[in-house]
């Protein structure tokens, strides 16, 4: 495993100076789908102990780049190619934002709008209008107030804590982390012992979009799909809750909002979803489009495809474009170009 880093660092290395019209070539990867969560120059307190975001001159910077050697594209574009088989352009780019933070109507969609370029939003049906603070906010907002606030008495409790409910870690912060979506009861127990106030927290800073910004972003033609109900990790779930999450995101935000497709995207990730769920998930009719998180790879599920984070790591788009066309190539020796679902 080490020598496979090692070997992708170096190929990444290597293709970082070529350019992407070689790599395209050289790949046949003629679509890049990245995604980003958030893009702000403040101290998200929700987010800041999940992930690293990128300011909105770094996130320019990326654009300009992509905007120099890719064809944007919107969502009606991309479900054209799959449904009608219209072309896409040469070296065509799809960009996606998942989580449905404020931050995508207040900061990055003035700055797409500026160079006229599209974007999808994927939003959790739970969270929009901030009636709610997705488990892993709410883990990243009590780690702030443990670093800021409690008293050693106060996390010594916290660990005490975790430590009925069985979540082994080296330290606090860490065990916080682990918590699960399945045990995210525990993370309410530890907010409410930490008198962590979080209605006050979502009423105050508003970290989701609320509908009335969603629908200022259709108008100004940006397109809307599903990121579940609640954020879970599919493979951590009954086959039965995943399409009940998907099914019911995209219907919820397909009626609330008046739209003409439905797009979902995977939390965390699609790895180990099975054929079975995309056949019977295909069966209700409310997905067009399906996207998952396993770079420029392919996919067996028609409709179903993968795109990658612009912040993990937290690097110029070059470089990690770069990289993933070195994963692509590793894999196209060995076959394994392509997802092939059980």
């Amino acid at each position: 495993m080490i020598a496979l880093r090692t070997t992708r660092r170096l190929a990444t290395d290597v293709l970082v100076g070529v350019s992407p019209s070689l790599l395209t070539r050289m790949t046949r990867a003629p679509l890049v789908i990245p995604y980003y969560h958030v893009v702000s120059d403040e101290d998200l307190w929700h987010v800041k102990h999940l992930y690293g975001y990128k300011s909105p001159k770094q996130f320019i910077e990326d654009l300009e780049f992509l905007l120099r050697y890719y064809s944007p594209i919107g969502l009606p574009d991309l479900l054209d190619h799959v449904k009608r088989g219209r072309a896409l352009p040469s070296r065509a780019l799809l960009l996606t934002f998942d989580d449905g933070f404020r931050e995508m109507h207040d900061v990055v969609a003035p700055i797409l709008s500026a160079k006229g370029v599209s974007a999808t939003f994927f939003v959790n049906s739970a969270f929009i209008d901030n009636v709610g603070l997705c488990y892993l906010n709410k883990a990243s907002l009590l780690i702030e107030h443990v670093r800021r606030k409690a008293s050693r008495a106060a996390n010594a409790a916290l660990a005490r804590l975790l430590g009925r409910h069985q979540v082994r870690a080296r330290d606090l912060e860490s065990g916080i982390r682990a918590i699960t979506y399945e045990k995210r009861v525990v993370l309410d127990e530890l907010v409410a012992a930490a008198d962590v106030d979080v209605a006050g927290y979502l009423a105050e800073r508003q970290p989701y979009l609320t509908s009335a910004a969603i629908e200022t972003l259709i108008v100004r033609g940006f397109h809307i799909g599903a990121h579940s109900v609640d954020h879970p990790l599919y493979a951590s779930l009954p086959l039965d809750e995943q399409i009940r999450q998907t099914v019911t995101s995209v219907t919820t935000i397909r009626n609330r909002f008046g739209l003409p497709y439905g797009a979902f995207a995977f939390p965390h990730s699609d790895h180990g979803v099975s054929e079975e769920y995309f056949q019977r998930v295909a069966a209700t009719g409310t997905v067009d489009l399906s996207f998952g998180e396993a770079g420029l790879l392919g996919d067996s599920v028609a409709g179903h495809l993968q795109r990658f984070s612009v912040e993990n790591p937290l690097e110029p788009a070059p470089r990690i474009l770069a990289y993933h066309h070195a994963r692509r190539l590793g894999k196209m020796l060995t076959g394994l170009a392509r997802v092939t679902r059980q």
